[in-house]
């Protein structure tokens, strides 16, 4: 938390020293307003935007029911160009940056420098990798927020993470060759409660309070079973002493108290040695070479160490429960502890891209090597793993059953176009440390790839585009998903129709999101969008969201 404060501050002076930098220069036009310079452009520029968004959802079988979000936003936005460096500031702020991810509020920060045909950025960075329209499968180094679903844009969901990335272009092809790397590993985010919890969230979360009940309820028969033994053994004593000095040695009670000693004698919870047996005969005035006395001294050493063991036992499994209901409550109000601590060197990203153009054909190759942003569950150490953190408050990096899987992704992307059609296309292969498949805990090698086209329609200054999309786990089984975007344009751009759809081809989901946006100038934008969802059965991919349809309306002024 201090790197996220001092990331902030430092942001925000550097926002408060440019804009009066930039006040400056203003004030200098200003004054100078007849010299031959006054038309020249500032090097710094602003802008930004607010937003409402106003979402009712559909579910409800009477408008009283009806839930309804409102979401606030802003984004203010900085850009200084100098003659051989760049600066890009961008703050954003709404409800869920600043109660969970205060580090976003600087959604991104870049400095960029030119030398000559190098270009060298790095800070705060949002990188795309890919010939895709807003979907790719190359682009490896940030991760996704899907908190909201896949509603926000691509590169609105997109989380950004710090890096260092140089660009060299060379005189031929429009050839650059690119190089990146990260120490940071960003994971995909979800929401952990409402709406959009993904079924395997809730299920994760399912498990782990299982396993801690279970847990739990062990401790707790633990507690009673040594409270049990505790007071058995103390009747048996009080009825076989009977108020006496001395016990009663032909009493049933005396008897049993005897198999309880010598059964936790057996089970190795008590011992004695000769040495103290010769101790206590010493004491006592008993000749320690006899037989009988020797026996005597055990059953009486044994007895007092049963007392003690009762003692010890009872205070252990209290401590135990206690230690084992405080973990609990912890682990059910911060559950990162069960993910891998990321902030290390070992999770560290880099990769290089190629790309030129080949005639009409943009292509690029490209090599990343980093890890999954999603987690995988190792079943064998769930129990254990719950269980070390209900007994000892922390769990070892190497004992925890969530894991980030380490790959290598190899691409390949071209753009081109062919008659109207402008063409784009990506391929992946994913290459894991489970190499043979046989490790049921570690993602398989894979492949994933996407092709598509968008075309300018003869009618309605209207643009279709169609992708497809879809991976290929080794051993396991396809995914393929259709996205479609239609969008048109009337009044001059003052009303701009869209509708997109996402057809999951072996899950059978249907996504659709119809939109309408009214400019009644450049910078107001009224906005009336919703999202209706169909599943096919409750094996479908979004089945978890089957009841989030929603209708919305909103505005966003830009300045």
């Amino acid at each position: 938390m201090k790197e996220n404060k001092f990331l902030l501050s430092a942001a925000l002076l550097t926002l408060c020293a440019s804009l009066g930098f930039a006040q400056e220069i203003d004030d200098f036009d200003s004054f100078d307003s007849f010299s031959e310079d006054s038309s020249s452009s500032s090097p710094v520029s602003l802008s930004g935007s607010s937003s409402l968004d106003l979402r009712a959802y559909t579910d409800s079988d009477s408008a009283e029911d009806t839930e309804i979000e409102a979401s606030p936003s802003a984004a203010l936005n900085l850009n200084y160009s100098g003659n051989k460096s760049d600066f890009t500031l961008s703050l954003k702020v709404d409800e869920d940056t600043i109660k969970n991810h205060p580090e976003d509020v600087i959604d991104e920060m870049v400095l960029r420098a030119y030398f000559g045909n190098f270009m060298l950025e790095g800070g705060k960075m949002k990188l795309v990798w890919g010939k895709g329209d807003k979907l790719h499968v190359i682009d490896n180094f940030n991760a996704d927020d899907y908190s909201d679903f896949i509603i926000p844009d691509y590169l609105d969901r997109r989380i950004s993470t710090p890096m260092v990335r140089g660009v060299y272009s060379l005189p031929f092809a429009n050839m650059n060759l690119e190089a990146v790397y990260t120490p940071f590993l960003p994971v995909d985010r979800f929401s952990t409660s409402g709406r959009w919890t993904p079924a395997q969230v809730s299920n994760l979360t399912s498990t782990v309070k299982d396993y801690a009940k279970s847990y739990l309820a062990i401790t707790i028969l633990n507690l009673e079973s040594a409270r049990m033994e505790a007071q058995t053994a103390q009747s048996l004593k009080e009825a076989a002493y009977a108020g006496g000095s001395s016990p009663d040695t032909d009493s049933n009670e005396y008897k049993a108290l005897s198999n309880l000693i010598q059964t936790a004698y057996a089970d190795g919870n008590i011992s004695y040695t000769n040495e103290e047996v010769v101790a206590y005969c010493s004491d006592n005035g008993l000749d320690p070479t006899n037989t009988t006395y020797q026996q005597m001294a055990v059953a009486a050493i044994l007895a007092e160490k049963y007392e003690e063991y009762l003692t010890e036992n009872l205070v252990q499994a209290n401590t135990a429960y206690n230690l084992a209901l405080s973990n609990a409550s912890l682990l059910s109000a911060d559950s990162s502890v069960l993910y891998p601590d990321l902030w290390t060197l070992k999770y560290g990203q880099f990769g290089a891209r190629a790309t030129w153009t080949m005639g009409q054909v943009d292509m690029g190759l490209s090599y990343y090597n980093g890890w999954f942003k999603q987690p995988s569950i190792n079943g064998d150490k769930i129990y254990s793993c719950i269980s070390s953190y209900m007994q000892n408050g922390y769990i070892n990096e190497s004992d925890k059953f969530l894991s980030y899987d380490k790959k290598q992704t190899f691409g390949l992307e071209a753009s081109t176009v062919i008659w109207h059609f402008n063409l784009r296309g990506e391929f992946a292969y994913n290459l894991t440390d489970d190499i043979e498949g046989n490790d049921p805990w570690v993602q398989n090698n894979s492949i994933a790839w996407l092709g598509g086209f968008d075309i300018d329609l003869p009618f309605w200054n209207a643009n279709l585009n169609v992708q497809e999309y879809g991976s290929y786990t080794l051993k396991e089984e396809s995914n393929n998903k259709l996205v479609c975007n239609f969008t048109t344009a009337f009044m001059n751009d003052k009303i701009l129709p869209e509708v997109t759809l996402l057809y999951g081809i072996e899950k059978g989901d249907l996504v659709l999101l119809p939109k309408i946006t009214i400019k009644p100038d450049q910078n107001l934008s009224l906005v009336a969008s919703g999202m209706w969802i169909h599943c096919k059965d409750d094996q479908s991919e979004f089945a978890a969201w089957k009841d989030n349809s929603f209708v919305s309306l909103g505005a966003q002024y830009c300045f």
